[in-house]
């Protein structure tokens, strides 16, 4: 073989090398064809403690249409109306005698929930329940009147919505997938099974945490699923699938993926870096209770895998707040790496880690990727969980 021809098999070789490396990274965009589920079960915006229901009378008898909240010192009733299935109402114990029947019931329809998707409160903290029921402050009626309600708090209450789903089907690579998209294109969920009924279509969803907002993709079956568009006119959705390798994997604030790079510094000044094993983010607040309610967990935490590396980011609304951090994280014994932003900062690390709920905690393996994520203080199992399989106890 003379050495011409040897160069032109190498250069042959390599050719078809790299045409398999990009054929395996091809981007497919499919138009998937979608139609709407309509489901009734109630979901909220919980800004208060959710509790059991057995000591209240005057429930509904579908014992899952209704959500109990307190608040303070007062107990909150979200439910569907037994009989007329498409309505729905707020009523508090204000008498506190654990018996909704004897309480002003504040009632309204789906219809009054869908004219009213474009309503934006006057004040952070005004939540609605219905377009007439301003709970926190002052309600829009129609195009003109404002009412305020007489059960007014000077804390958060919840809102009601309920959620209308598009549901979508496709074969790839010979298998069926199922997509569906939450009312107003903000959400979306890639699945491999999905139920028959909307409702427990519903439940699955939310229950499981599977949707994922539009701007952030999906990874399934190694493979990364992004959402382009819905066309409600046409009744599909677009969605882009590209194979998960490494060169592929994009960085996202989610498990699965690569995890937003950290550039800050903690509350001494000292730069903070993720190490070389495990490392544990605390998103929480000095003003955020259930965030509190997790710190004893995360010391036990902290004694128990001390190769873990658990920095906690707290979002405060001002500097002034430091004072008291400090004093939280001196009481409790929180003696780990500790950061400080402000919530208003656009580039803190809660936005690139897309925080909407505190607390947050997230899990980082040594190679950067996002092995956990749970949000609430009632998640701290599912991490204990998550760190004992890891630390193989």
């Amino acid at each position: 073989m003379t050495k011409t021809v040897f160069s032109l098999l190498i250069m042959l070789c390599m050719l078809n090398a790299s045409t398999a490396i990009v054929k395996a990274q091809t981007t497919d965009t499919l138009s998937v064809g979608m139609e709407l589920r309509v489901q009734n079960n109630i979901g909220t915006k919980v800004f208060m403690y959710m509790i059991p229901n057995d000591e209240f009378k005057g429930l509904p008898t579908d014992t899952t249409s209704f959500r109990l909240y307190r608040q303070q010192d007062v107990v909150c009733l979200l439910a569907r109306d037994d009989e007329r299935k498409d309505w729905y109402y707020c009523v508090f114990d204000m008498d506190k005698d654990k018996d909704f029947s004897n309480d002003y019931h504040y009632y309204f329809t789906r219809n009054q929930i869908y004219e009213n998707r474009s309503f934006v409160p006057q004040r952070y903290g005004d939540i609605w329940i219905a377009p007439d029921i301003q709970l926190n402050g002052k309600a829009k009626r129609g195009k003109g009147s404002v009412i305020t309600s007489q059960f007014a708090f000077d804390e958060f209450v919840p809102m009601m919505y309920i959620h209308d789903l598009f549901v979508g089907s496709f074969e790839y690579h010979g298998k069926t997938y199922y997509i569906s998209s939450l009312d107003m294109k903000t959400k979306f969920a890639i699945t491999d099974s999905i139920p028959a009924n909307s409702d427990d279509i519903a439940k699955m969803l939310f229950h499981n945490d599977l949707l994922r907002e539009v701007k952030f993709p999906i990874i399934l079956d190694s493979l990364i699923f992004r959402y382009q568009n819905i066309y409600y006119s046409r009744q599909q959705c677009k969605i882009s699938i590209t194979p998960l390798t490494y060169e592929t994997m994009p960085s996202c604030p989610f498990e699965g993926f690569r995890a937003p790079e950290i550039a800050v510094k903690d509350i001494k000044g000292k730069k903070v870096t993720l190490g070389k094993g495990y490392t544990l983010l605390d998103f929480w607040g000095t003003w955020c209770n259930p965030c509190i309610a997790l710190v004893p967990e995360l010391v036990e935490i902290h004694k128990r895998y001390p190769s873990l590396n658990l920095v906690s980011i707290a979002s405060e609304r001002s500097l002034n707040d430091l004072p008291k951090l400090k004093q939280l994280i001196k009481e409790h014994n929180m003696d780990w790496t500790h950061v400080c932003q402000l919530g208003s900062d656009e580039n803190s690390v809660v936005n690139s880690f897309n925080i909407t709920a505190f607390p947050t905690t997230v899990l980082i393996d040594s190679s950067g990727k996002i092995v956990y994520r749970g949000s609430g203080s009632d998640k701290a199992d599912k991490l204990k969980a998550k760190l004992k399989e890891i630390y193989g106890e």
